[in-house]
């Protein structure tokens, strides 16, 4: 603390030096000696010198005050930042001091995962954000649950936990969880409407309700993709109401690990004659991709070509049945994963159906499962009541049948054809 010195000399003029000079002299901190008083013997008495140092340490006391009230005008926003900060992570550290470390470090993912997601609101435009908090809130339940299992009975009930994963309350006879779809209906709008941009034509070609099956191609990929957005286009995009289609998805992609009791509670049934007929029979819509494996794995230079429709099912169950068919073409999802060569011998190690080479899988990893953003294009043609024309006794007719095979593999192909010079780019669509 910087004093004022008063100097008496022998006149009884008096001297005073001010801060500014007294500080380029010497600083003093607070708590040291007293004022000094430079004054020869006998010039003064002691109460005449106590009444100046009083005097001067009054007028340097007022001088500080003044200064301090302006710093502290000047750094007042920078403290009261500093206080609110301080006092709300008082609050966080109150809220967690009785909790287990398991809670408290998912109270700090989550906190962690909402600052990061207001960074990003340069792209709630795009819809990003919104997927993005969707798919991380239904994580974190996830690990909320498990985290309440722990505390109620350690760890035995959370790994009982764990093993439930893949069972539900309700189901239907083939396994559609329509808790579970409903979880991941916002992954698979953030694939449909911002990854791969998909484009509807023609959707309302399919009946708003009763019996119908929606035929397409299938497209090149170690995933379904083709048939999980053709019924979440349906579902949620159909004009004059949204229509529940079931994807009747071939056996292949059932042996993948994992895979087929993901696609059963979504929707997907396995692929069979009596599996469609049941569905039929119930007034269910279904989707089917008469290429079967053969074009889940076909090459990329045969993309778009269609492979020859496994024998004639979907015609006996559309005379059958009196279901009409609604031909699809599916534009984009055959260049997702760019298939440009397969190693079978690692397949048959592996126990799935091939084992495929891109440009980027195996090479990049796991990371070389992401498929390209490509941009899609989905177009419904006009339906076809097979019934109606040639009759339910129809279905025995084997070369009526094969006749009618390719005559709806014909079609689909012209459309393809027409929807492909429609498009200038790949990504552009």
């Amino acid at each position: 603390m910087v004093r004022r010195v008063v100097h008496l000399r022998p006149g009884g003029e008096r001297h005073e030096r001010d801060d500014a000079e007294l500080s380029s002299m010497r600083s003093l901190d607070d708590g040291d000696a007293a004022t000094s008083i430079d004054a020869p013997a006998g010039t003064a008495d002691d109460s005449a010198v106590g009444a100046e140092n009083i005097r001067a340490e009054t007028i340097a006391d007022t001088s500080r005050s003044a200064v301090g009230d302006a710093s502290v005008d000047g750094t007042s926003a920078t403290r009261a930042t500093k206080s609110k900060r301080r006092r709300k992570q008082r609050r966080a550290r109150g809220a967690t001091s009785g909790s287990d470390p398991f809670s408290e470090r998912l109270r700090a993912l989550e906190r962690e995962i909402d600052d990061a997601l207001a960074g990003a609101a340069a792209f709630e435009e795009h819809g990003v954000v919104n997927g993005a908090r969707d798919a991380v809130e239904e994580l974190l339940a996830f690990y909320a649950d498990l985290a309440r299992a722990f505390r109620s009975g350690g760890a035995r009930e959370m790994l009982i936990r764990l093993r439930m994963i893949g069972t539900a309350d309700h189901v239907d006879g083939f396994g559609y969880d329509a808790a579970f779809a409903a979880r991941v209906a916002p992954l698979l709008e953030l694939l449909y409407a911002r990854w791969w941009r998909v484009e509807l034509a023609g959707a309302e070609h399919v009946p708003a309700e009763g019996r119908a099956i929606v035929v397409a191609n299938h497209s090149g990929g170690f995933f379904p993709y083709d048939a999980l957005m053709l019924a979440h286009a349906l579902r949620t995009r159909r004009p004059g109401g949204g229509r529940d289609v079931r994807p009747l998805v071939e056996d292949s992609a059932y042996r993948f690990p994992g895979l087929g009791p993901i696609l059963a509670r979504v929707g997907a049934v396995r692929a069979s004659a009596e599996n469609a007929a049941r569905l039929l029979a119930h007034e269910h819509a279904v989707a089917v991709f008469p290429e079967g494996a053969k074009g889940v794995g076909k090459y990329y230079r045969e993309r778009y070509r269609l492979q020859r429709f496994a024998r004639g099912g979907f015609v006996t169950l559309a005379l059958r049945s009196g279901a009409p068919l609604v031909p699809v073409a599916i534009i984009g999802a055959e260049e997702i994963h760019p298939i440009l060569a397969k190693w079978q011998w690692l397949a048959r190690l592996l126990n799935v159906p091939y084992f495929p080479v891109t440009p980027t899988f195996p090479w990049l990893g796991l990371l070389g499962l992401v498929p390209l953003p490509t941009k899609w294009r989905v177009v419904f043609g006009a339906p076809l009541d097979l019934a109606a024309e040639h009759g339910a006794g129809a279905a025995d007719d084997d070369l009526l049948v094969n006749r009618l095979r390719e005559r709806v593999r014909e079609q689909i192909q012209t459309m393809i054809v027409e929807a492909l010079r429609a498009r200038d780019s790949v990504f552009a669509g």
